[in-house]
């Protein structure tokens, strides 16, 4: 995983009930974690713009 690549977070990370399309915007590690942080390609009231996950609910998107 990449800045720049296009992903899906997974429903339980994002408490939406539903994946979301995002963008990574960077990725870090902290604590022997890998978290990435990222803008959501089409947010709504309730997802907000994007948010910072664990890899682990990161999936990279097929083209």
């Amino acid at each position: 995983m990449k800045q720049g690549d296009l992903v899906t977070v997974s429903s339980e990370a994002t408490g939406l009930g539903k994946p979301m399309e995002a963008i990574i915007e960077k990725v870090e590690m902290f604590l022997g974690q890998t978290l990435v942080i990222v803008t959501y390609t089409h947010p709504n009231a309730l997802s907000g713009p994007g948010g910072c996950f664990v890899d682990v609910h990161i999936t990279l998107k097929e083209d």
